[in-house]
């Protein structure tokens, strides 16, 4: 089947091929029906104006599709000229050198992803370190009781917990508006979508004003999601469809 073309709730197929119709010259984005990993993705695409066409794969069909990808893994990304991207963060950097921002005045706009390569760095180190919280969450997702789960999740994010104490350590080297630097970079949009997923309700039992707790966090949220383009991108969410972006929407 070619990109625009996957239908759910038949046998999938991953597109490879080149010169469909619709959404010939759109970016092609496959992932789950929830922000998760894709939604720096998607969140760059827009921001760099980049059509593209938001494949959603049910968790039922997951395990079929999961054998034609190139990793086992999801997202995956069809540029529009059939090259298939997959790995998070490497697509995340791709995109950041192809998206810019930041006209004011007599400022041109920069490559989200930094040119200088020391500023490069720190966003990635930043990304990487915010990354650890997330990874200290997937022992949970062996707990079969519910309310165990949410226990040991809540845990992680109190006081003395793993995930408070690393993202007290972010927190330390953050911005105080941007993650790194003066501008805005990948990491902003990585801290904007990872951050609002954590507190989005989507993993009971972690706090969902957890981020009261690291104002500089919750600054760097609030500087994303007040940007025009952001917001008019998340007014369009239908939050009784679709709880997991309610936090987008603030």
């Amino acid at each position: 089947l070619k990109p625009n073309h996957l239908q759910l709730g038949s046998p999938p197929a991953l597109p490879r091929a080149r010169g469909h119709r619709r959404g010939a010259m759109s970016y092609h984005v496959q992932y789950f029906p929830i922000p998760g990993l894709a939604e720096p993705i998607r969140l760059l695409l827009h921001l760099g104006k980049l059509d593209f066409v938001d494949q959603k794969i049910t968790f039922k069909e997951w395990p079929e599709v999961k054998k034609t990808m190139k990793w086992g893994q999801a997202p995956v990304v069809i540029a529009p000229d059939g090259f298939e991207m997959a790995q998070t963060k490497a697509i995340v950097r791709y995109l950041g050198k192809q998206v810019s921002w930041g006209k004011q005045k007599l400022i041109f706009p920069r490559p989200l992803y930094p040119n200088d390569p020391r500023l490069a760095f720190r966003a990635d180190e930043m990304i990487d370190a915010l990354e650890d919280v997330r990874l200290k969450l997937l022992p949970t997702h062996q707990i079969q009781d519910a309310d165990m789960k949410a226990a040991a999740l809540r845990a992680l994010f109190v006081e003395g917990g793993d995930c408070h104490e690393q993202l007290k350590r972010i927190e330390r080297h953050c911005g105080e508006r941007f993650v790194v630097g003066d501008m805005l970079t990948i990491a902003d949009i990585w801290f904007f979508c990872s951050l609002n997923l954590l507190r989005s309700g989507v993993l009971a039992g972690i706090p969902k004003d957890f981020l009261d707790a690291f104002p500089r966090l919750k600054a760097v949220v609030a500087n994303v999601g007040a940007i025009p383009e952001v917001r008019a991108y998340y007014s369009k969410k239908d939050i009784g469809s679709e709880p997991s972006y309610a936090p987008f929407v603030e």
